[in-house]
């Protein structure tokens, strides 16, 4: 006979599979999710966040109930501090959900991050997820209970990591729905095309030193993140702290840039960078550069927003690459006919019917519709 516990988890999961094939926009989508989660698993308070699925960068629209210096330690903790349960590692992991608790064998204060911020809080134990579809993850989110709270079980976290690949897909549904216009406008006072990069320096006490009109153009068009006195927008937070922690040698701290999207639709390449003190005692600052994405940029993205598997991404470049047919079928050690089939399927996928088509969707054309 099914427990109380598993009817409201089979409940819940099917609740939220129905939202997440809605296509709602991101923020939305984490609002109402939300809501249904603490149907199942109780939680205190949450922060939800849309990632770049190639480099794991914040997109813009952090949904986050803390002020702006937890949230720069927070991120801070992320790239340069030794700790448990990272999104990074979550990101690989094969199950893609964990609780502090677990992670520790309920010694919490082994953890950086709870010592440092959220102990001070008020929270006890902590849950991270990521949304990850296959391999490719679209977002992440944290959940946290209070001191006084059991921590989360086993069963919770179980449940959790069941609930990341729906909402992986409601989060790849929200990108694919949202490109319904064309923003190719460009900055005022500048020219029409290409709109030239803009560049804004920041402290390591995350503040702005300086920017160009360019830049101050393009974080206005950004969307809003949602969290207490947070004038900086996570992502570029993210890039910053990145490109410290890639300066300063930090193991698993990535290449420091991505892509993110304004309100109107266009993409930006983002590319952080540190720079070197004028002197012995300089202030540290890093610089970073925003700039219309070029379709080079895109293509991944449009693989990942499409659902090619491995087999097509591989044969989709050797197609970019004007290779004959004949050729890539040798190359892969497949009949003309196996490729054929993957073609088929690329095409279906990508909505082409030629390679032409193919090469003007990933190359030629400057896309803002994925």
């Amino acid at each position: 006979m099914e427990t109380v516990e598993r009817q409201r988890y089979r409940a819940a999961y099917d609740s939220i599979t129905r939202l997440c094939g809605q296509g709602l926009p991101g923020n939305e989508l984490f609002a109402r999710l939300s809501g249904r989660l603490r149907k199942a698993v109780a939680f205190r308070t949450a922060g939800w966040l849309r990632l770049d699925p190639m480099t794991l960068l914040p997109m813009p629209g952090l949904l986050l109930q803390a002020d702006h210096d937890r949230v720069s330690r927070i991120i801070h903790n992320e790239y340069f501090e030794p700790d448990v349960v990272k999104f990074r590692e979550l990101a690989r992991a094969q199950v893609p959900a964990q609780s502090l608790w677990l992670a520790t064998g309920g010694q919490l204060h082994q953890s950086t991050r709870y010592r440092t911020i959220l102990a001070d809080l008020g929270n006890g134990d902590d849950l991270r997820m990521v949304f990850r579809c296959g391999s490719t993850v679209w977002g992440s989110a944290c959940l946290a209970r209070t001191a006084a709270d059991p921590p989360f079980s086993r069963r919770d976290v179980a449940f959790l990591a069941r609930v990341c690949a729906p909402v992986a897909r409601g989060l790849r549904l929200s990108h694919l729905l949202a490109g319904d216009q064309r923003a190719d406008a460009s900055p005022p006072g500048v020219g029409a095309d290409p709109s030239p990069p803009g560049v804004l320096i920041v402290g390591d006490d995350d503040t702005i030193i300086s920017l160009s009109q360019t830049a101050r153009h393009w974080l206005a068009e950004l969307p809003p993140d949602h969290a207490r006195g947070l004038d900086v927008p996570a992502a570029i937070l993210s890039a910053a702290s990145q490109a410290r922690a890639l300066a300063a040698g930090r193991p698993g701290a990535g290449i420091p840039e991505g892509r993110i999207r304004t309100s109107a639709g266009r993409w930006l390449r983002l590319h952080a960078t540190r720079l070197t003190p004028d002197g012995p005692h300089g202030t540290g600052q890093t610089a970073i550069i925003l700039e219309p994405a070029k379709p080079a940029d895109l293509s991944p993205l449009i693989l990942d927003l499409h659902g090619l598997t491995s087999r097509e991404r591989q044969i989709t470049q050797l197609l970019l690459r004007g290779l004959p047919t004949a050729d890539i079928a040798q190359m892969l050690f497949i009949s003309r006919h196996t490729l054929s089939d993957h073609m088929k399927a690329i095409f279906g996928k990508l909505e082409v019917s030629s390679r032409p088509e193919l090469t003007a969707l990933l190359l030629d054309q400057v896309l803002t519709t994925t």
